[in-house]
């Protein structure tokens, strides 16, 4: 990927171009050799961003925290809608701030008010709790099972709060009962993200889990509920 950096008033801004993956460690070099030099107010670009992998959404995390540790702001610009639904998915969206315009992204470091964000999302998210139930796919019948809290949902994944955490991309095999439905649910899913204490506090300890393979069945129940849910607020169940 390509990286190039131009300044706004005191703001730094990265645009990049390419794919932000494994092969991404500029960001977190280009990111460490400006805030040594003072330059602690970025934003990065990511208009013409190809996508996001796990491992770039790591990238990412890393060179957020080292802003934040040496009391910088980080706003991202122009982020494609899969890589919106992606923060979602791992709960970064409360510490990842996102603007689709640039002249909005530079004033919020003067105004700290957050402006709506008009971007539509791939699928409807929906806080709620409810427990959850999984344990490592394909394995034994007699392989432990553990159990936690599902904080969020959409078709695309869920993000479980437990202390039984597993490493990114292990496989699961999950099963939740949906409030006022007549069965389980039972899904495949991968974990995409360990939460960071850092970063997500209130979210840890955890994982986002994607759901791997999906039905069209299970995928319309979810949205189903979802519709019917989202315009209220998820109390505990």
């Amino acid at each position: 990927m390509a990286i190039r950096i131009r300044d706004v008033k005191d703001i730094h801004i990265l645009d990049m171009d390419g794919k932000i993956d494994i092969n991404s460690s500029d960001i977190i070099e280009t990111v460490g050799w400006l805030v040594n030099t003072g330059k602690i107010n970025l934003i990065f670009n990511l208009e013409n961003v190809d996508m996001v992998d796990y491992n770039g959404l790591s990238i990412l995390a890393i060179a957020y925290k080292n802003i934040v540790n040496h009391k910088g702001k980080l706003r991202f610009l122009n982020v494609p809608l899969s890589v919106v639904e992606l923060f979602k998915v791992v709960k970064l969206e409360n510490a990842f701030e996102v603007y689709s315009d640039e002249e909005t992204a530079i004033d919020s470091f003067y105004n700290e008010a957050i402006s709506d964000l008009h971007l539509r999302r791939k699928f409807a998210r929906l806080d709620i709790h409810l427990v959850v139930k999984y344990k490592l796919a394909a394995a034994q019948k007699k392989a432990k099972t553990f159990e936690g809290r599902v904080l969020n949902i959409s078709a695309a994944g869920l993000y479980i709060y437990t202390v039984n955490t597993l490493p990114m991309n292990t496989p699961l095999d999950l099963e939740f009962n949906l409030p006022n439905s007549s069965s389980g649910l039972e899904a495949s899913g991968r974990v995409s993200w360990v939460a960071d204490k850092e970063i997500q506090p209130h979210a840890y300890p955890g994982m986002g889990v994607s759901f791997v393979h999906l039905t069209t069945e299970k995928e319309q129940a979810i949205i189903d509920f979802i519709e019917k849910n989202i315009t209220h607020r998820a109390d505990p169940l």
